[in-house]
This record gives structure tokens, sequence and C-alpha cells, in this order.
């Protein structure tokens, strides 16, 4: 019987350990190994955060297409040298799968994204004949599904694909109506490193861990934290990580007069996040547009509480364990009740952690992905039957 060999495309993969360049897709590689799947994986390249190269080895095959400082998803589609980017991208990405394809066998392809890696896996599939399946992520489904030329696009692209997954139940639905078809919840999760991290204790604050942008709900959480701050002025709102908003978050909260009680950290090494993520009071996810973010999860690891915007997953999550609490999408008044009761106690709030990451863990999703790569093997082992009676 010969080994089970995947090739994943994919559009981010973190070259080391504090790379934000989605930190789950590195477990998930390590979790497929245990199981005994080897995989290459194409992804393209871009500068490695402090030049740390420690995930990268030879499975890992990078190819070239911008100056490494872009991400694709970001790209302003009004500016025509972005569709030469895109472009670009597509072929060179193309070009190093095949040339993997015509030196290796491979049980199947993994596309990570409906939209780059997807579109890249089915050309492959319609010319060398190797079954793909699609992991919507998020953004593919929510955000370029909405637009009728790359709706209709994605919709091809789902239909074609051997077997569909998603990293939220939400997610899962939206794409089985897009393809027609079943899809599965696929977790994506990254483990932290929490025990050896210490804390910060006394202080009492909330923390936003993510991208600083806009559709995150930054400026809602800010506006949220004004109004609480005026009857518990002793509490403290830390925004860790960047992003586009970035500046003008920074502007929002001088002229709010909130310098000395909210604080924008930027980027922070894995180790520094972990230590403001262990004595915050809650983790705020406000963000308008998502499924389940690797930061639910990692509140989860650290046996933080929730307070989510009513999107994705998260508000199922958030009642299935009781690790939290959810409020309607970009409203202020709502978002500042939460936060005033999680101030009083979140004792109640983080007894079920444990349970939610036993759902979350990523040898789930590669136990999923080892039962359909045996279920191809069969469907080969009949065909070979079928041609062999004939």
């Amino acid at each position: 019987m010969s080994p089970k060999k995947l090739l994943i495309i994919t559009n981010r993969f973190p070259a080391g350990p504090d790379d934000p360049a989605s930190p789950f897709i590195y477990d998930f590689k390590m979790a497929l190994k245990r199981r005994g799947i080897s995989c290459d994986i194409i992804t393209p390249y871009y500068r490695p955060h402090r030049d740390d190269t420690r995930y990268l080895n030879n499975d890992i095959h990078r190819f070239d297409w911008s100056d490494g400082t872009t991400v694709i998803s970001q790209l302003p589609l009004y500016d025509p040298r972005s569709w030469l980017k895109i472009r670009r991208y597509l072929s060179h990405c193309h070009a190093a799968s095949a040339t993997l394809l015509q030196k290796n066998e491979y049980s199947a392809i993994l596309a990570l994204w409906a939209l780059p890696s997807g579109y890249i896996a089915r050309k492959l599939f319609r010319r060398f004949g190797v079954p793909y399946s699609v992991w919507a992520l998020g953004s593919d489904i929510n955000n370029w599904a909405r637009r009728p030329l790359l709706k209709k696009m994605i919709t091809d692209i789902l239909k074609d694909a051997s077997a569909l997954y998603a990293d939220g139940y939400e997610l899962a639905a939206k794409t089985e109506t897009l393809a027609g078809k079943s899809c599965r919840f696929l977790p994506s999760y990254h483990a932290i490193d929490i025990e050896s991290a210490g804390g910060l204790p006394g202080e009492k604050y909330f923390l936003c861990l993510g991208r600083l942008e806009k559709e995150k709900g930054i400026f809602d959480l800010l506006d949220a934290f004004l109004l609480f701050s005026r009857n518990h002025p002793e509490w403290r709102l830390y925004f860790v990580g960047s992003g586009r908003a970035t500046e003008t978050l920074r502007k929002r909260i001088n002229s709010y007069r909130l310098d000395d009680r909210v604080r924008c950290t930027g980027y922070l090494e894995r180790k520094a996040a972990n230590r403001l993520l262990l004595q915050c009071r809650a983790i705020i996810i406000p963000s308008h547009s998502d499924s389940l973010p690797l930061t639910f999860g990692e509140a989860m690891q650290a046996g933080r509480p929730v307070i989510a915007s009513e999107i994705g997953d998260m508000p199922l999550f958030i009642d299935k364990y009781r690790v939290g609490l959810h409020y309607p999408v970009g409203n202020i008044e709502a978002l500042c009740d939460r936060m005033t009761t999680v101030s009083a106690s979140d004792t109640e709030l983080v007894r079920n952690c444990p349970e939610v990451i036993k759902e979350l863990d990523i040898n789930n999703a590669a136990a999923e992905i080892s039962r359909w790569l045996d279920s191809l093997r069969l469907e080969k082992q009949k065909d070979v039957l079928q041609y062999a009676d004939a």
C-alpha cells in the first residue's frame, strides 16, 4: 500500500514561530505528519518575520511573485497594477505546483482558501487528474463570493472538488449553499505556549488581539470602552496587532483623551502577547466579518472568557460551552453592557474552556483529511477492480 502524500496549496505559511501568517497551518502540517501523511506545501514568498525561518524546510516550496511585502488578499482591485500582480501570482503558483506533480505521486491536493488556491487546484486537477479538496477559511466565502464574477468562479471550484471543508459551522453551511453539496467542519487551531508565559497580575484590563482593520470592529470597541470607562476609570484596554487602521485608531484614542487607558502595542512576539492574554479579564472580538478566528481558540487555551460580536460561529461556541458573552454586531451600548457584566466577575465563564479546545483540536482536522484520503484510495481500488473485471 503506497503511503499517503498530500500537496497543499496555500496563500500563507508561517516562516517561524512568531510569524503571524496563518500560524495554524504549521500545526496542521505537524498533525498530518503524526498520522503518517507527508506533504509538500506550495506558498508564495513573503519576507520572513525577523528573518526567522525555522519552519521552512524542503517540504515548503515558495514561489516569487512580488517584493515579499504584499499580501494578495489586500491588493486594491481598483489599481490595474494589482491585476498584473494577481496574474503573476497565479502563473507562478501553477508552474511551481505542476513541477511537483510531474516529479512526485500525490494522493490528492488540498487547497486552503477557495481563491486563489482552489483556482490553481482545479486547473491541476483538469491537467493531471489528481483530485482536490477545498478548505474554506472565511474571506473566500464571506467576502470574495459576494462579487458576481468571483462568485461564479468560486462556485465552479467548489462543485468540482472531491471534498469540501470550512473552519466554521456557519461557513460550512454557506459553502454548501454555493456548491450544492456537503461541506464538513474542519477546525483551524493554533497551539500557543501558555504555561511559560507568566502574567501581569494586578491590572484590570480587556484585550483585543489581531489585525487592526476597520472590518474587525476596532472602532466599535474603542467607542464602547469610552462609555465603559466613565464608570470604570481604573480599567485599561490593549490593542495588540497591526494593520491599515493603526494610525487612525491612535488618533481617535488621542481625540477621546484615552491615551492613559488605551494602548496600541503593535505586533508583539508570541510570549509577550501570551503574558497579556493570561491576565486579561476577557478577550474582545468585535469583528464585523469572521468565522471562528484563531484568537477564540487562543483565549480558550489561556482560560479566558470571550466577548464577541454575533458573527460566524462565535455565538454558537459561547452559548454551547458558556465561555463568554455576545452582542449584536456594531451595537456599542450592548458591547459596553457585556464589558460591565464581565468586569464584575468572570468565574462562571472560564470553567468550560478546556472542553472547547477538545472540539477545536487541530488533530481533528488531520483525522478528517486522513479519512478523505482513505476514501479516495478505496475509490481508486474499486475502479481498478471494475476495469480488471471488464
